[in-house]
């Protein structure tokens, strides 16, 4: 999705950031259901943290590689056995082709290693001719690696208001088209005869978060607000049912699908947004989601208000106990939508996160811990606007259940 944020430059390096705080009831298992009780200034002193934003890594505007620029990146996945990362821009062919890129993003302990990512290579996506996307015709968002790193999945958006509806596809490691995964027909974007869009994708909402499942079986993507008929899109103090779609990664057949809510927009807008928009703006959504095991995962979401900038926080979530609504065209709103809890939150950290919409898991840390690296969307530049990496560490071990 597409936003005007602001943004500061620079590099940061931080300590740790606790969250235990953050953790409430949220049921930890192997050795971890300690943290979940009360904790005094002490204790945060003396125990390990869950989660902790390690290091940040901010690119120089306007940086420019191959021949485009070097932006637009909505969605990033590691590839342990290589250890490069492919990250996708979701430039609509309109500052560049449509593509994503190939990097490296080495480490030195718990911080990143270099002041820029190293690039190994910019692929082009091919559309179902063979050719480049023509301008406007998808709107990349989230890409993995499949198992082996022989291929890559990735989503398209779409542009509901022109009745382009969002997709799944895989791709070669050159680019090339592979096939769709299809999508129930509740996704499609239907229009009444005046026009109005009564179903489906929201225009700019939908999918932003793709996964595999560890053992690279299934597909899990996730829509960033809900689709028109479920309900509303975020608001102040409304939240939206997103729905979490699992599907068999080889014959794309749907598995099992979920109702995720989204918490209301963090803020209302201030100022308006900057020529050529000049509008008041505020808005809310999942921009990314990660698997951690077969029924849980971790979100982000966030919350952007003209003026006030970005509210990036992190939960995890399980589809356990919640309601499948496999087949349904439209929600009841008497759904269990799947628990969450907060894990981390940008706001606290003493850094502008930015427009954070993409999430991988990273190499493991020198102490044993899971790395997570989280990628900033520059709006290729627009109100100063950068490309930020940010490296944080989950603790080895550490699962979640419902409580």
């Amino acid at each position: 999705m597409r936003h005007r944020p602001r943004a500061r430059r620079g590099r940061a390096f931080l300590g740790a950031l606790t969250v235990a705080g953050l953790l409430g009831s949220l049921s930890l298992t192997d050795g971890f259901a300690a943290e979940t009780g009360a904790v005094t200034g002490a204790d945060t002193a003396k125990r390990p943290q869950a989660v902790r934003l390690l290091d940040t890594l901010t690119v120089p505007a306007g940086t420019t590689e191959f021949g485009m620029p070097f932006g637009g990146l909505s969605g990033i996945d590691y590839d342990r056995k290589s250890g490069a990362y492919a990250a996708v821009s979701d430039d609509r062919s309109e500052n560049g082709k449509a593509r994503f890129y190939t990097l490296r993003l080495p480490l030195d302990g718990a911080a990143f290693a270099d002041d820029k990512p190293a690039l190994d290579g910019l692929t082009v996506l091919d559309d179902t001719t063979g050719e480049p996307f023509a301008a406007k015709a998808a709107d990349p968002e989230a890409i993995r690696w499949t198992p082996g790193g022989k291929s890559l999945l990735w989503t398209s958006e779409g542009a509901s208001n022109s009745g382009q509806p969002a997709f799944v596809r895989e791709t070669t490691t050159s680019g090339g088209y592979v096939r769709e995964l299809p999508l129930p027909k509740a996704y499609a974007p239907v229009r009444s005869a005046s026009g109005t869009l009564t179903a489906g994708v929201r225009n700019n909402q939908a999918l932003e978060g793709l996964t595999l499942s560890p053992d690279g079986s299934k597909a899990v993507t996730i829509t960033e607000n809900a689709l028109v008929q479920d309900g509303p899109a975020a608001g102040l103090t409304t939240k939206s049912p997103s729905r979490l779609l699992v599907m068999d990664r080889k014959s794309g057949a749907p598995r099992a699908e979920h109702v995720y809510e989204v918490d209301p927009i963090s803020d209302a807008p201030t100022a308006p947004l900057p020529a050529p928009v000049g509008t008041y703006s505020a808005d809310r959504g999942v921009s990314e989601i990660l698997a951690i095991n077969g029924t849980d995962y971790l979100t982000v979401e966030r919350s952007f208000a003209s003026g006030v900038g970005f509210a990036i926080r992190l939960y995890w979530t399980s589809t356990i106990g919640a309601t499948d609504v496999s087949g349904k065209e439209a929600l009841s709103g008497s759904e269990k939508p799947m628990p969450k809890k907060l894990l981390y939150d940008f706001t606290t950290s003493g850094i502008d996160a930015d427009n954070v919409e993409g999430m991988t898991w990273g190499p493991t840390l020198p102490d044993g811990s899971r790395s997570l690296v989280l990628v900033a969307d520059d709006n290729f530049g627009f109100n100063g606007s950068v490309t930020k990496f940010h490296l944080l560490s989950v603790r080895s071990g550490l699962r979640f259940a419902p409580s």
